[in-house]
C-alpha cells in the first residue's frame, strides 16, 4: 500500500543573527553547543552588536557588549576577528571610568574652593571687626589722655 506524501512543513528561514531580537538570541544560546563552537560565538557576537547598537552607549551596554565579545572570543577564529572591537569597547569602558574619576576630583576641588572662599570671607569679617575694635580702643585711649583726635 502506498501512503500519500505528507506535505512537508515549510522551514522557517532563519533571520540573520544581526536582525534577530535579543530574546531570541538568548534562547538560541541554549541550543548552540559548546561555548567554543562557531555557532555560539556568532550568537555572542550578535548579542554584543545588539548591546552596542540599541539604546544609549552607556557603561551597562558596554559592559554587556564586552562580556559577549569575551564569550565570542572563546572561538579562535572569532577571537582574532573581534580583537579590534574588543579593544575599542574596553578602551571606552576605561575612558568612562577615568571620566567618572575626574568628575569626582573636580567636585572635590570645587568643594575645597568653596570652603576656602567661605574661610576667607569669615577671616575678612573677623579682621574688619578687629580693626573696628582697635580703632574704637585707640579713640577711647586718646580721649582719656586728652589727646586731640585726628
Amino acid at each position: 500500500m502506498i501512503h500519500p506524501a505528507v506535505p512537508s512543513q515549510p522551514k522557517a528561514v532563519p533571520l540573520p543573527l544581526s536582525k534577530t531580537p535579543r530574546p531570541d538570541l538568548l534562547k538560541a544560546l541554549h541550543h548552540c553547543g559548546s561555548a567554543e563552537s562557531a555557532s555560539c560565538a556568532h550568537i555572542h557576537l550578535a548579542l554584543a552588536n545588539s548591546y552596542l547598537s540599541s539604546g544609549p552607549l552607556n557603561k551597562t551596554a558596554l559592559d554587556n557588549a564586552a562580556r559577549e565579545l569575551g564569550m565570542a572570543a572563546q572561538n579562535p577564529d572569532l577571537a582574532s576577528q573581534t580583537l579590534p572591537l574588543r579593544r575599542s569597547v574596553n578602551a571606552l569602558l576605561e575612558n568612562i571610568t577615568l571620566l567618572k574619576q575626574e568628575k569626582v576630583r573636580i567636585q572635590q576641588s570645587q568643594a575645597q574652593a568653596i570652603a576656602a572662599q567661605n574661610a576667607a570671607g569669615a577671616a575678612q569679617a573677623r579682621l574688619q571687626r578687629l580693626e573696628s575694635l582697635l580703632h574704637q580702643h585707640a579713640e577711647k585711649t586718646l580721649e582719656a589722655h586728652g589727646a586731640p583726635l585726628p
